[in-house]
């Protein structure tokens, strides 16, 4: 029998050690206040962040270039006075409501060439980061101003490229990855020690933080979802809702690329139908996640991925000009502070870890330290000074292995966000001893010192900026969130007209001010592409030619004429070209034939043979109907003749009887070259658009 001595005592439990002083418990800290609705409003909606700005200017300024290129080849053709449409006829017959182009003030190729280096110019400076609200001004400018010279080439992407650079011109594009922030940043702080350049504190401007609260990011969202809102709901016809949409769009020769045009006729109906809907589908998903407050990371996510599959799809489809690309760039803007971490979490390598060696006496040397401290956004750069460095710069690997000259370089580089791209450049042999030469020959040299770099005595903090500075900025924040909400009210009276949707049902009148703000630099708001239903029928322009010496020719195609559409595997045309052929067929541009009349009439001049010399022809619509559902063969061919034409200063075609004082019907009385020929009785009056359906 157990006594109580044999019991065991429970242990006593451990009080609680005192807090320190100061120092409440965890438990007692106070729980972070929730959002309220404003500051929710306010992240959602309004806020963009400036790493995202600075990554889609270097798109946006890569993308001008290429549209750029791709008008080259047309440059002279269409803008030109040896073009279709010079602009002595444009001014004195505009095709739009007056709309403003620069354009219009640079008449000869040489002039226009001029221009062309001058555009380029403005975008290698965009896409670089330099006196970037300049060039985002002028590259509105200009854009706006090739778009609106000749509307008979206009389509639905040109509208979305004048809107993109529109709005964004509204937003710090060069706050970050720009030249510009780069030497505010060197300016701002002037390192002279290895401390001073493992100091990340001063990168980036203090008064501008990664987000940036404005109501160009609402309007930007709201834009995109009328884009694909409207376009869904003007969707309507049978060939929507049945599936069959994407097979009649397919065999529109004129729009689609040759390698479609050889794979089409192989797709099988169930494809047909499940690109048709997820057409559809996206088109509808996209505005509910740009706007939805829920799951707001992944929501715009999948808007960015769904408009990307949709217009590359459609890039590698369809010859429409800057449509496809022009979104793809919008859908950048998407990118938000959480998808940045990701980001950086993801491609940072800590294996890239470098300690830069430099060598304190050379000024140059300082120099790229200071800017590598700058491109370091991973923070895997360390700097240490070092003497005797070949080249004034050195890298150490983590094992010890030291590098100089370009492999230093290239190891430095490949630290960098985006730097493995241009570092396996520097190891190329040729390449790396040529840059390892260079290094050793300006460092002896001395050559910083020879361009005025000088060493400073201590480091360097500007001082912070002054309060009439301060209040300058916020004036200027002021009146840019007015003028983007002056355009974005204006953008809306312009969509409440021009949609169909609502111009159907209600009347809504547009004031001239209103007016003006949308059409003057063509900033519309028609979403109705391929609606209601598809195109469904094709055709394009085939001029049937007769040369001085008696050949039939289509000036166009440097070809016979060829009147075989129905055979066709697509066209082979630009975007340019195609819907000029598609727009000139139509009876509201018969006023700008003439100037059709009087390229034809210059084709030796680009030939340059005297024997291509165009005596008469005639231009003809040549069309024909889509393949039916089931079907790969189009059908009812037609060839209209739109005018015949004769010139006056050719002679007689080789075999062909001289036509004595015959006039044709057209008029050829001859007009001096530089000059407008005479006033056409016909087509829509002056200011009023001459434009067809937009696709």
């Amino acid at each position: 029998m157990s006594t109580d001595k044999d019991r065991t005592a429970p242990e006593p439990e451990p009080e609680p050690e005192p807090e320190p002083d100061g120092e409440p418990r965890e438990d007692d800290a106070p729980s972070a206040p929730s959002p309220t609705f404003t500051e929710l409003l306010r992240d959602y909606y309004l806020t963009l962040d400036r790493r995202t700005l600075g990554f889609a200017r270097l798109l946006l300024g890569f993308y001008l270039i290429t549209d750029l290129l791709r008008r080259t080849w047309s440059w002279e053709d269409m803008f030109s006075t040896i073009g279709v449409l010079p602009n002595h006829v444009n001014l004195w017959r505009p095709q739009g409501s007056n709309n403003f182009s620069i354009l219009n003030a640079f008449s000869t190729p040489g002039e226009l060439w001029v221009l062309w280096a001058l555009i380029l110019a403005t975008y290698v400076g965009l896409l670089v980061g330099w006196k970037t609200k300049v060039m985002q001004v002028l590259s509105l400018l200009w854009v706006t101003s090739m778009n609106g010279r000749v509307l008979q080439i206009e389509n639905g992407g040109y509208v979305v490229q004048n809107l993109l650079l529109l709005w964004t011109c509204f937003l710090p594009l060069g706050d970050r990855f720009s030249l510009d922030a780069l030497l505010a940043s060197l300016k701002r702080h002037r390192e002279r020690t290895a401390g001073d350049l493992n100091d990340r504190s001063a990168v980036d401007d203090p008064d501008k933080p990664d987000a940036l609260v404005t109501a160009a990011s609402a309007i930007i969202l709201l834009q995109l979802a009328a884009i694909y809102f409207f376009n869904f709901m003007h969707k309507t016809g049978p060939a929507w809702r049945n599936g069959s949409a994407v097979h009649y769009v397919l065999y529109v020769d004129r729009m689609v690329t040759p390698l479609i045009g050889q794979v089409r006729d192989h797709l099988p109906n169930w494809m047909i139908v499940f690109m048709t809907k997820t057409t559809l589908a996206f088109e509808l998903a996209i505005p509910v996640c740009l706007l939805s407050p829920l799951a707001r990371p992944w929501a715009r996510r999948f808007s960015l991925t769904m408009m990307n599959a949709l217009h590359i799809a459609f890039g590698v489809v369809f010859v429409l000009g800057p449509f496809a690309w022009a979104l793809c760039i919008f859908s950048v803007l998407l990118l938000g502070r959480d998808d940045w971490e990701i980001a950086i979490e993801t491609m940072r390598r800590a294996h890239r870890a470098r300690v830069v060696l430099f060598d304190p006496r050379s000024p140059g040397a300082l120099l790229a330290c200071r800017v590598l401290k700058r491109m370091d956004r991973f923070e895997l750069l360390t700097f240490e000074r070092a003497r005797r460095v070949h080249g004034g710069l050195a890298v150490r690997a983590p094992s010890g292995a030291r590098l100089t000259g370009a492999l230093a370089l290239a190891d430095a580089l490949a630290a960098l966000p985006a730097g493995p791209v241009i570092a396996w450049a520097l190891r190329l042999p040729g390449v790396s001893h040529g840059v390892t030469a260079l290094m050793d020959a300006l460092h002896a040299r001395r050559a910083g010192r020879a361009l005025g770099l000088r060493l400073p005595v201590a480091a360097e903090l500007a001082p912070p900026p002054a309060p009439l500075r301060r209040a300058g900025w916020k004036a200027l924040a002021v009146t840019r969130e007015l003028l983007v909400c002056a355009m974005f009210v204006g953008a809306v009276n312009q969509a409440a007209v021009e949609l169909w949707v609502v111009n159907r049902r209600i009347r809504v009148p547009q004031p001239e001010p209103l007016r003006t703000l949308s059409h003057k630099l063509r900033f519309l708001q028609g979403w109705f592409m391929f609606s209601p239903n598809p195109v469904m029928d094709d055709g394009t322009i085939v001029v049937d030619a007769v040369t001085v010496d008696g050949r039939h020719i289509d000036p166009f195609t440097n070809e016979p004429p060829d009147f075989n559409l129905l055979d066709a595997k697509s066209l082979g045309y630009n975007q340019i070209w195609s819907d000029y052929f598609n727009r000139m067929h139509m009876p509201s541009n018969t006023p700008y034939r003439e100037a059709m009349k009087e390229y034809l009439f210059r084709y030796p001049e680009r030939t340059g043979r005297p024997g291509d010399t165009i005596v008469s022809g005639d231009v003809y619509w040549v069309k024909d109907w889509n393949p039916k559902w089931n079907q790969t063969e189009s059908y009812d061919l037609k060839k209209d003749k739109l005018f015949s034409f004769h010139n006056p200063k050719a002679g007689v075609p080789r075999g062909q009887p001289p036509q004595g004082a015959e006039m044709p019907e057209d008029d050829p009385t001859p007009h001096p070259p530089g000059t407008a020929p005479h006033p056409p009785t016909d087509g829509p009056p002056p200011g009023q658009p001459n434009l067809g359906p937009t696709y």
